[in-house]
């Protein structure tokens, strides 16, 4: 009997899409991906297999969270793992050199029984394209589809986050990374449909122009502990989503910088906004403006003795603040090494007289409290990014007078900073490499922490020229420059070197 063509669509049609009905397959008309085998005739994989079943049955009922895939989730540095997951009873059932086949085979062999995590997290494919003569990345998908199925029958109650397969080879025209990219392409539909949660990272361990750096993976496809680091960050959010923030909130006390009126030039209209910008770096940007109310928000660190305070003042080329990025982000790092903080909502927009006016004024909060805030009152500095570390290095040569009347007796201490640490600053120094002329250096400027990166081509003379005029001084500075890194990226960690930054600072810091 002839079948018709619209029939054998129908079954060809139902063969691809149906998930599970691949299952019921013959070996020989379905894909490697989706057909489970095994590797018990390597020891290594067979006495893994064995032990993890094990430790599922001892610790089972504390696992709230896995991690299903090959090396790369295989090969977690410990130190990270601990950080970051311990708190889950996290259970990693990564093999290395598996393929989706593998995954599959172990599924079938009891490697899920004993778990019920809340979360699970899968990345895997990569062996699939890239061993012996490598499979399509259309069979890969389909191996991927198979995986979740099981996960979704196997772990009814899980949140499942399957990850776009991590970049690999040294540019974006690696032909196992084109592979790659053509699973990632596909994976978003299937995953949602398959009621999961897609989650790709991959910019994370790229340059901007898509170069895999080998301090995040040297050999171009397994990450060292920098590449785990970013994982682990990238992995965060979604994380905390679903078990809810890991940390306290932040205790934190708003202070008015102008309980009497803010002086002039001020703009009383101005109806202060924020605004989410766009992601940057893993998070989004809360951009704040029109602000016409300065205040600091004071993060107090946990100590029994004073300790060293910092002024913290976002960046925004004084049209808005950065005031997450730049901001309580970089409150929260320094409460975690033992400094307490005051970010700094200054006047914006385009009012740089009165920026100086509430940095000078916050400073002088900041010493005349300094016993109600446990602060060393000899050993408080100012910390900026971009046009905050404009604002930051004004400050620091615009201490000796007010630039406004007096207030009452917290304008009557100095608003010296002790220190100073300046981020990719802005507006300091001339292309040509010259000091701007609005800007002077006092003799007894003080010490300073700088670093920027050499593609942050607008402002890389002011970090070179506000260093150079110190040294020429005698004033201590410490300069860090890195070849790239681009503007504005805060603390949030990336695949660029400058992105270590915050352990030079650190170190710096404790010596002051």
């Amino acid at each position: 009997m002839k079948i018709p063509p619209l029939f054998t669509f129908m079954i060809l049609w139902s063969a691809v899409f149906s998930g599970p009905c691949l299952m019921s397959q013959t070996t020989a008309e379905r894909p490697l991906a989706v057909t489970p085998v095994s590797r018990l005739d390597q020891d290594w994989w067979k006495t893994r297999h064995q032990e993890k079943l094990e430790e599922a049955k001892n610790r089972g009922d504390e696992v709230e969270l896995l991690f299903m895939g090959d090396s790369i989730t295989h090969g977690w540095d410990a130190g990270l793992w601990a950080e970051n997951f311990a708190q889950y009873g996290a259970f990693n059932l990564g093999f290395s050199g598996d393929r989706t086949e593998h995954v599959l085979w172990r599924f079938q062999n009891g490697a899920l029984e004993n778990l019920s995590p809340k979360v699970t997290v899968l990345m895997i494919g990569t062996n699939n394209t890239g061993q012996g003569e490598g499979q399509p990345a259309s069979e890969t998908v389909q191996g991927i589809a198979a995986i979740i199925d099981e996960i979704n029958t196997r772990l009814p109650d899980t949140q499942l986050i399957v990850h776009a397969v991590f970049p690999r080879g040294a540019s974006k025209d690696d032909p196992l990374r084109v592979v790659n990219e053509e699973i990632n392409q596909a994976l978003p539909e299937l995953v949602a449909a398959k009621g999961a949660e897609f989650l790709d990272i991959n910019d994370l361990f790229l340059e901007k122009d898509g170069t895999l750096p080998r301090n995040i993976m040297p050999d171009l496809l397994h990450p060292k502990k920098e590449g785990y680091r970013l994982w682990a960050h990238g992995l965060k959010p979604s994380l905390d989503r679903h078990f809810g923030k890991s940390k306290k909130e932040p205790k934190t006390e708003v202070v008015s910088l102008w309980p009497k009126g803010v002086p002039a030039p001020h703009d009383a209209s101005l109806v202060e906004k924020s605004e989410v910008g766009d992601p940057r770096r893993g998070g989004v940007v809360v951009r704040t403006t029109n602000v016409a109310e300065p205040s600091i928000t004071v993060y107090q660190a946990r100590s029994r003795r004073p300790t060293a305070g910092v002024l913290v003042c976002p960046g925004g080329a004084y049209n808005i603040l950065a005031w997450n990025l730049e901001g309580e982000e970089i409150a929260e790092w320094l409460n975690s090494i033992g400094i307490t903080a005051a970010v700094l909502k200054y006047r914006v927009p385009k009012n740089r007289e009165g920026a100086l006016q509430d940095a000078q004024r916050a400073l002088g909060l900041m010493r005349s409290n300094a016993e109600d805030w446990n602060l060393d009152p000899e050993n408080i500095g100012v910390f900026g990014f971009s046009a905050g570390g404009h604002l930051s290095a004004s400050l620091s040569n615009h201490w000796r007078s007010r630039n406004y009347p007096k207030v009452d007796a917290a304008d009557a201490v100095s608003c010296r900073p002790d220190f100073t640490v300046l981020i990719y600053p802005a507006y300091i120094g001339t292309p040509d490499f010259e000091l701007s002329p609005d800007f002077t250096i006092d003799a007894d400027a003080p010490p300073v922490f700088i670093v920027q990166t050499q593609d942050d081509t607008r402002y890389f003379p002011s970090a070179i020229v506000y260093n150079h005029e110190l040294v020429k001084r005698g004033i201590s500075s410490e300069l860090h420059t890195f070849p790239t890194g681009g503007h504005g990226y805060g603390l949030r960690p990336s695949a660029y070197p400058v992105s270590g930054w915050t352990d030079l600072c650190r170190d710096w810091l404790w010596r002051q």
